[in-house]
């Protein structure tokens, strides 16, 4: 990935944080040759970074949650099967931490 794709994708992550509610599946239409596995990625790791910066703030979970969802959507597949491997992930990495389990 190159500096300028990288730059569209926080350009779109920032966006989609920043608008007003409801605007973000336009924003999405807008912006639908950037919504990619790669893009997915970076998602997560700006929610990383945003858990660091704002422990405090819901953020992070929103972002990782709506993305989700709408890249589910888009593909037309079922929500539910993400939110399950979505789930394992985050459970595998808080085990390799050695944080509590989340469920």
């Amino acid at each position: 990935m190159d500096e300028q794709q990288l730059k569209a994708y926080v350009n779109l992550i920032e966006a989609l944080l920043n608008c007003p509610q409801g605007e973000e599946p336009n924003i999405l239409q807008e912006n639908e040759g950037l919504i990619n596995q790669e893009f997915i990625q970076i998602v997560n790791q700006y929610a990383d970074w945003l858990e660091q910066e704002q422990p405090e703030g819901n953020n992070a979970a929103w972002l990782r949650s709506f993305i989700l969802k709408e890249y589910a959507k888009r593909k037309g597949r079922n929500i539910e099967t993400y939110q399950n491997f979505f789930l394992e992930v985050l459970q595998a990495e808080n085990v390799l931490e050695g944080k509590k389990p989340i469920i």
